[in-house]
């Protein structure tokens, strides 16, 4: 009798996760799509309002080569808004369908970062912090992030870069971050363990090392050249609460 009644224990509490515990495109819905940020200068960018009041930091991806950069800010909201400002800027380059490239261009990638920050601030006064941000790069975005964000690490002191290599630098590139260590709070890199670049990550992680930057590494088990939707919060919020976290 006392199996039975665990059985049907066990059943009720199935069936209750089932009803009541939100799936997860009940709470991308309850999201809804990115606002619109008018950039002058730049392309439009995709953003979401953070949790909470006051003034909060901006959390800003920086998309992959071809990739949608409306689609990415709709994942990255789900872990990011509690946070900051999640901003999703778009490269210069316009693919058709929504799909959007930097252009390996660094000097470009800086001024759309710049005028994005900017007409945000603007738009939202007084609740857009404007130095100790959160830039997170993938891919092409990766590229673009360590060189801006080396460029201004008072803007961007935390960095969570996916898919990172020591190649994104260029010239005396040990010589920038010994420069930039003293802004620079905290840098987590993560990449998937069948990356071709998980070598060069390493490499990048023992650059910032040396210059003294606390650096964090994770390669991801099972995980390729992705950003996959469904393990945004298992994969990406503990590097974010890390980030945010670092005085």
């Amino acid at each position: 009798m006392r199996s039975w009644f665990l059985i049907l224990t066990a059943c009720l509490a199935t069936l209750a996760t089932l009803i009541w515990a939100p799936s997860a495109s009940a709470k991308e819905a309850a999201l809804g799509d990115p606002m619109v940020l008018d950039v002058p200068g730049a392309p439009q960018a995709f953003y979401y309002r953070p949790v909470g009041k006051g003034m909060r930091p901006v959390i800003m991806y920086l998309h992959g080569r071809g990739a949608n950069p409306q689609e990415d800010c709709r994942k990255w909201a789900r872990v990011g808004t509690r946070f900051g400002w999640v901003v999703c800027p778009q490269g210069a380059e316009d693919r058709g369908g929504g799909s959007r490239a930097w252009a390996n261009s660094p000097d470009s990638g800086k001024q759309i970062i710049d005028a994005t920050v900017a007409a945000l601030r603007e738009k939202y006064k007084g609740r857009v912090r404007g130095r100790n941000n959160i830039l997170i790069g993938f891919s092409e975005g990766a590229f673009i992030a360590q060189q801006v964000g080396l460029k201004d690490p008072q803007k961007w002191s935390r960095w969570l870069i996916l898919a990172a290599s020591d190649r994104y630098w260029v010239g005396e590139a040990q010589k920038g971050l010994d420069e930039a260590r003293s802004k620079l709070r905290r840098v987590f890199l993560l990449t998937g363990e069948n990356d071709g670049v998980v070598g060069n990550t390493q490499k990048a992680g023992e650059m910032l090392r040396t210059a003294h930057v606390p650096t964090k590494i994770r390669i991801v088990p099972n995980m390729g050249h992705e950003v996959p939707a469904d393990r945004m919060v298992m994969n990406y919020r503990r590097p974010l609460l890390w980030l945010a976290s670092g005085k």
